[in-house]
């Protein structure tokens, strides 16, 4: 498999949506189909059946219309089967259809009008995917025009007036290569750009949160702990009780933001907060790969977040380790506590399963709630 066709297998539901823009081409096409219907019209006049040669031009170019441009348009994909094998056999039915209507008699014509109206749906057919409908049905009718040319006008193959004739399928089976190269390769090229941009977007995101980290970090430094520690310097006595937890209060912040890496956000630090001012026992711990499984982190600070503002008492450790599971979060606490836990996190958990693709493992005993998310 190439790197082009992996990529393609890779676009999202609506990633047909990725491509050239269709205005051009359409109005080229539109551009040849109306000239051709005139040319069609005129000839009428002239032909043995009218009625017949109507149908069988104009008609049969409505018909091929709603079989190749209308069905599936709404959603991704090819043509589906149906259509493309209808529109693939009545094209060169209709053709010969049209030389019978042309010509007088039981005679058939040598220069029929329908292939210049109705060869677009070559087009449509290869641009759609079905390259092997438009295949069978061009070479169909070209195996047609040349049997026409040979029996109704008794002139050489070779002779000017066959490549006349068989220029319209050779011209729109050329068109629809092309056309489906370059979507092909335009889908690609803009689901490459809208990665990079996408990846360039999340690392100005964690560089922002890097920075953050660190200007808080900086500012307990100077809030707070300079303050103490100064304090502590200037003491010529013993400490006083209320310093003595202030200072561990600090400790224990700095820590957390050491320790916690990746896994804090606003959510995470406010219910780590108010967990601790419950009396709970708050350890939130990033061991794990700096970059590492970037698109689950926020549902991870999420069920954390959940987890923290649920219990009442006891103990919650949230950890990334350097390998293994993405996420391991153990709560011990009273029953009450646990059944909290265990409620909110549950109701994370199948949430983030679903949009994050990861498993998620929720368990409960009587000693403890264990959450344990892998990829």
């Amino acid at each position: 498999m190439t790197s082009a066709q992996a990529l393609r297998r890779e676009l999202p539901p609506g990633g047909e949506g990725l491509e050239v823009g269709r205005e051009p081409l359409v109005v080229a096409g539109a551009l040849w189909v109306g000239v051709q219907a005139l040319l069609c019209l005129a000839a009428l006049p002239a032909a043995a059946h009218p009625g017949a040669a109507l149908a069988s031009t104009v008609g049969a170019a409505l018909a091929l219309a709603a079989l190749v441009v209308l069905p599936g348009r709404r959603r991704s994909g090819p043509l589906p089967a149906p259509p493309a094998a209808a529109a693939a056999v009545l094209l060169p039915t209709a053709v010969l259809l049209d030389a019978l209507a042309q010509a007088p008699a039981a005679q058939l014509s040598a220069f029929p009008r329908a292939p210049g109206l109705l060869t677009p749906a070559l087009a449509v057919l290869l641009v759609r995917g079905r390259p092997g409908w438009a295949a069978a049905s061009a070479a169909a009718l070209v195996t047609e025009l040349l049997w026409l040319r040979w029996t109704a006008s008794g002139q050489p193959l070779w002779a000017p007036e066959s490549a006349l004739l068989l220029g319209p399928v050779l011209v729109w089976c050329t068109w629809g290569v092309v056309t489906a190269r370059l979507r092909a390769t335009t889908q690609v090229d803009l689901l490459r750009s809208r990665s990079a941009y996408a990846l360039a977007r999340e690392r100005r995101r964690r560089s922002r949160e890097r920075s953050e980290a660190h200007e808080r970090r900086r500012a307990l430094l100077e809030v707070a702990a300079v303050p103490l520690l100064q304090a502590v310097a200037a003491a010529r006595a013993p400490l006083e009780e209320h310093v003595r937890a202030e200072l561990t209060a600090v400790e224990r912040d700095l820590r957390a933001e050491l320790r916690g890496r990746d896994l804090l956000d606003p959510a995470v630090r406010l219910g780590a907060a108010t967990a601790r001012a419950r009396g709970v026992a708050v350890d939130v711990v990033d061991h794990a790969p700096v970059g590492a499984d970037l698109q689950v982190l926020p549902p991870l600070r999420a069920l954390v977040a959940a987890a923290l503002h649920a219990c009442s008492d006891g103990e919650v450790t949230a950890r990334r380790p350097p390998q293994g599971p993405v996420l391991t979060l153990v709560h011990v606490g009273s029953p009450a506590s646990m059944r909290a836990v265990h409620a909110a996190v549950a109701s994370h958990a199948e949430r983030m399963g679903e949009a994050a693709g990861v498993s998620v493992d929720v368990s409960a005993d009587e000693d403890a709630v264990v959450v344990e998310v892998d990829r």
